[in-house]
């Protein structure tokens, strides 16, 4: 407990000595915006479309005040028009870098200038706080550790962060978590993708335990959002709350729910939130089901002006200035999992990391057709990248004798819906 208190004084003292309280500023913001709504998103969004007129090549001759006036732009756009986004303003500034493979298959780059960033940060203490993971608690972090992303010695301390492999959850692994669990005491909470709860809980269940032998207080769900049984399963087995937390890399937190419910509350203090018709670019009525159009009130470095996020939501809320204050659920951000050779189930979120440094690529789809046998097919690619390249790299995750077909594409259809799968898993082990 003194351990978590020295760490939150030090951050604190550290944004005011180094950073003149920005960070802090952020928070105290966002704080008030959430509570009382943000009546000054009209004005922000006015000023951040006239800097993209007046200092990005693609917003250049757009002079208009009205968002409805932009056009709805995806990652594909920024994939192929990157430099046309990015603002002439900050080219000589040291930028922020945050890649990502995404939901859809397309990875890219965004860059954002101190100010986001601290933003950023600034929401992920703010949206932590209020589901009861505070500043410098001790959390474990379930993600796929690689060499690109591990944290040091002295940053894991700093953060208080415990950091856990996730690209194969067998029995093994899972039974080294289920030890941490019980004999840490001072875990406070826990991030990871969705799926990687389910397969824990399922593991847990399996084994007998309930509530009383954990002391966890937190599950905080990223990327994928869980069934409701799932999370009534893991508040029998585990005995903590567990809050779906929709976010993404190239932006940051835009919507969390509270404890085992389905309703999002949507962060209107950084993001100008729209959500569209499945087949217009017309706004959705309450209780349809749209695709979640977002404006980052705060990236100036690379202005995202309705940024179709390839996701789908259905709004239950509005508040009296027009904002989206509530989802009723959150839709398309679950993937299919897959198997490696030896039969340990991999979500696609779990390898899509080794796939970053191929951001060159428009898209990209997996497919297991069988135990071993597996294609990747990949667009843009052509003659930058080699079928050796894209092969090391799926045997290191998939096994040694993976039988990986790669085939480089113009483009890959997407589903009737309007979706992308990144991941289609055509094989089902016989045990």
């Amino acid at each position: 407990m003194i351990g978590e208190l020295i760490r939150n004084k030090v951050f604190w003292i550290y944004d005011a000595l180094k950073n003149s309280g920005e960070i802090k500023k952020h928070y105290n913001d966002i704080k008030s915006k959430m509570k009382n709504s943000n009546s000054d998103f009209e004005k922000q969004l006015e000023a951040l479309l006239l800097h993209a007129n007046n200092t990005t090549s693609f917003y250049k001759n757009i002079k208009s005040k009205k968002i409805n006036e932009y056009p709805i732009v995806t990652k594909r756009n920024f994939a192929d028009n990157f430099n046309e986004f990015l603002s002439d303003e900050f080219a000589n500034q040291e930028l922020h870098k945050m890649s990502t493979s995404g939901s859809t298959g397309t990875p890219f780059t965004v860059y954002q200038n101190r100010n986001k960033r601290n933003r950023t940060l600034a929401d992920i203490i703010y949206f932590n706080e209020i589901c009861g993971q505070n500043l410098g608690d001790k959390y474990i972090f379930f993600r796929v550790w690689t060499d690109k992303n591990k944290k040091s010695a002295f940053e894991r301390f700093k953060q208080n962060l415990v950091p856990i492999d996730i690209l194969r959850l067998d029995d093994e692994s899972l039974e080294n978590i289920r030890d941490l669990l019980k004999k840490d005491s001072s875990i406070n909470s826990a991030l990871a993708y969705g799926s990687t709860y389910e397969h824990l809980v399922n593991y847990l269940s399996n084994c007998g335990d309930t509530p009383e032998m954990f002391n966890i207080k937190l599950f905080v769900t990223s990327s994928e959002v869980l069934d409701y049984k799932v999370k009534r399963r893991i508040k029998d087995v585990i005995g903590c709350k567990i809050i779906d937390r929709y976010s993404n890399q190239e932006n940051g937190i835009i919507a969390q729910t509270g404890d085992l419910s389905e309703e999002f509350l949507v962060n209107t203090a950084s993001y100008y939130v729209e959500l569209l018709k499945l087949d217009s670019d017309e706004e959705a009525d309450e209780g349809e089901l749209g695709r979640i159009v977002i404006t980052d009130l705060y990236n100036y470095a690379l202005p995202m002006i309705r940024y179709d996020t390839g996701d789908l939501a259905i709004h239950c809320g509005k508040s009296d200035n027009g904002q989206i204050v509530k989802f009723k659920s959150v839709q398309g951000r679950r993937v299919d999992t897959f198997y490696d050779t030896k039969g340990n189930r991999i979500t696609a979120h779990a390898w899509s990391v080794h796939m970053w440094k191929f951001d060159k690529l428009k898209q990209y789809q997996f497919i297991q057709e069988g135990q071993n046998s597996y294609v990747l097919k990949v667009s843009g690619g052509k003659g930058i990248y080699s079928e050796e390249e894209f092969v090391r790299t799926l045997c290191n995750v998939l096994g040694e004798d993976a039988n990986i077909k790669i085939e480089f594409v113009d483009s890959i259809p997407v589903l009737s819906s309007g979706k992308f799968k990144k991941t289609i898993c055509n094989y089902t082990p016989s045990n």
